[in-house]
């Protein structure tokens, strides 16, 4: 009869238990020095090897003939175990016997002696399926059970055992195995069973596989049905998970800021019937193996050449804005799948422009973003609007704040800004401005809304302008540009409640403090409050 590979291929010694070797060493140790516990807890991911080491443990204590901790597997307690016909091996699946009354059977029968063997071995799989009543059924058992009956309970979820239960176990807790360690399992397996695969393949098999051995032997076997030579491209198409071609195409169009060829990638995916959100989990983990790549700077070192080729196009604060977007829209894939194509495509719309996001991650990329510039000698400063006559360069000076340690006493107290700030001096010409004392109590009405805008409003002063407009000049270019028609309505709105009247949003002009020649954005704001000055001069 046809055995699947993971049967067949299931470890009968301790010393075959792939990746678990910090849990086989203290049981060989303790079979052989005659140490058995009377309960063992085992707990860790599935297809670990728990319930494959409770098998090597029953036959281990129960062997004729035990060689450094291993059972033999030639005398007849081994054989018997191994075909399943020893009546003193007990296996018992707590997810469909978990009511009290299968634990009294339980406990009724640990109370008779072995008929064939040393030991009376029970093996409770998902042993956290029990019932809270079938649990306190069990504890005196447990706690204290005949000198002849081991217990040994296997689960998944160890944070739903009981603590009474976890304090009367010998509890070992099996990792997930490394991908290394199941690549080289399965060349083994291959080689065993005379199959061709490719390295690629089974590398692709033992990330699927999520540290399982059993997963990726079961991977194996599926891929293997077809015979033949065992491919990357079979592995892809056979598993459903997308190439590493597709994923690096959409990962250097988002590098690229270029959102049409990403989007194009979400359509053939979505075209190809493929679950969007099974994809973008497969793209996060992608780009996963790209962070490790450029936060440790080991790009260099790496051995997969997709991931080694899109680790040189991003920067970390790029990629980890990225990373953010795409975590993202993945939590709002679990709350609405019916809308994960939408999610995605709204996440990549917005990871190609960081300026469409206000929260501090996209903040920190265009940051970065814009200082490659300035290191690259990219960014223009502009020269101040040239003066088209003598009198208007008479009457407007080339930089009109300059910097006192002292405000002159010849300017009035109109044009001082906000009380309990010490403010530069406003030039005799724009006297016309008269600061805004409720400046402060408008930046506390922002700060619930606009979190990110306030620390450069904090820093700005605020005037009031006889020309109807409200003048906010910042510290730098950068913070002006941060001050979109939609952050306008919300300080008009600020301005209103503060009781400090009405105001449009076009009648919010934004400059530059220092060096309003400096600024470029928003230019035509800038050029019409130059024109209103020397109007009012």
């Amino acid at each position: 009869m046809y055995q699947a590979l993971y049967r067949k291929w299931r470890p009968t010694v301790f010393d075959d238990v792939v990746g678990q070797e910090h849990i086989t060493s203290i049981l060989k140790s303790e079979v052989e020095n005659g140490k058995i516990s009377h309960a063992y807890l085992f707990c860790g991911p599935r297809g670990t090897g728990k319930t494959t080491c409770a098998k090597i443990i029953a036959k281990a204590v129960n062997c004729e003939h035990p060689k450094n901790g291993n059972p033999c597997g030639i005398c007849s307690a081994c054989l018997s175990i191994d075909s399943g016909t020893a009546t003193d091996v007990i296996e018992m699946d707590a997810a469909s016997n978990n009511g009290v009354d299968n634990i009294r059977d339980l406990r009724d029968g640990v109370m008779y002696t072995p008929a064939d063997l040393k030991y009376r071995v029970y093996i409770i799989d998902e042993v956290h399926m029990l019932s809270i009543s079938a649990f306190n059924a069990l504890l005196k058992t447990l706690e204290e059970p005949p000198e002849h009956v081991i217990f040994i309970l296997a689960t998944t979820e160890l944070h739903k055992i009981p603590a009474t239960v976890l304090s009367r176990c010998q509890r070992f807790d099996f990792h997930r195995v490394g991908s290394e360690a199941i690549v080289s399992r399965l060349e083994t397996v291959c080689s065993g069973e005379k199959l061709e695969a490719e390295s690629r393949a089974l590398k692709l098999i033992a990330t699927l596989s999520q540290g399982g051995l059993r997963d990726a032997l079961n991977m194996l076997e599926y891929c293997a049905g077809e015979g033949g030579v065992i491919t990357a491209e079979r592995a892809e198409a056979l598993l459903g998970v997308s190439s590493r071609t597709i994923l690096a195409s959409l990962t250097d169009a988002v590098a690229a800021c270029d959102a049409v060829p990403a989007l194009a990638v979400i359509d053939k995916v979505y075209e190809s019937s493929r679950d969007i959100a099974v994809f973008w989990r497969e793209l996060i983990s992608f780009y996963r193996d790209i962070l490790i790549a450029v936060g440790t700077k080991t790009a260099d070192r790496c051995d997969d050449e997709t991931i080694k080729h899109a680790a040189g196009r991003y920067t970390l604060s790029r990629l980890l804005y990225v990373m953010d977007v795409c975590i993202s829209a993945e939590t709002d894939m679990q709350k609405n799948p019916s809308g994960a194509r939408l999610y995605a495509e709204m996440a990549i719309i917005r990871a190609c422009d960081s300026s469409l996001s206000t929260d501090s991650s996209a903040l920190i990329e265009r940051i970065s973003a814009l200082e490659n510039k300035l290191a690259g000698g990219s960014v223009t400063i502009l020269s101040p609007p040239a003066q088209k006559t003598a009198a208007t360069s008479a009457s407007v000076p080339e930089k009109p704040y300059k910097t006192e340690k002292q405000i002159p006493a010849s300017v009035s107290e109109s044009a001082l800004p906000p009380t309990g700030v010490v403010r530069k001096e406003i030039p005799k010409e724009k006297r016309s401005l008269r600061g805004f004392r409720k400046w402060p109590e408008v930046i506390r009405k922002l700060s619930a809304t606009e979190g990110l805008m306030v620390p450069f409003l904090q820093a700005a002063y605020a005037y009031e302008g006889s020309d109807g407009r409200f003048y906010i000049f910042f510290e730098n270019a950068f913070a002006v540009s941060l001050l979109t028609d939609e952050r306008k309505l919300s300080i008009c709105s600020a301005i209103g409640a503060s009781g400090g009247g009405t105001y449009q949003p076009s009648q919010i002009i934004g400059s530059v403090r220092e060096d309003a020649g400096g600024l470029r954005e928003p230019i035509d704001e800038l050029t019409e409050m130059n024109e209103s000055f020397i109007s009012e001069s």
